[in-house]
């Protein structure tokens, strides 16, 4: 089995939140609002917008699966808990999962 197969069939596992995701809604810029499982993960260690140095910012980033999602752009919004981020930029897209800066 490969290492995508394996993953794919623990997706059921990480993306409860009675385990490690959080429930959301995903808002994208255009078109219909969908309920999907993301990982929150606050103090992320984040390469500055435009810089090319040896410094780094911290902040938020959430994670979804690329299916639910595909790749939002700026301005689109997750609502978890009651709280709405904003999607700055993609930080990386696997086609899997696509994480994403917020504020």
């Amino acid at each position: 089995m490969t290492f995508k197969t394996q993953l794919t069939t623990d997706l059921s596992t990480f993306l409860n939140s009675d385990e490690f995701a959080e429930s959301a809604v995903y808002t994208p810029t255009a078109g219909d609002a969908v309920s999907c499982s993301v990982f929150l993960d606050y103090d992320v260690a984040i390469q500055p917008l435009d810089y090319d140095a040896r410094v780094v910012e911290v902040g938020t980033t959430i994670e979804a699966l690329f299916s639910d999602v595909g790749e939002p752009e700026k301005g689109s919004t997750f609502s978890i808990n009651s709280v709405t981020y904003t999607v700055v930029r993609i930080q990386d897209n696997d086609k899997v999962f696509v994480k994403m800066v917020v504020k």
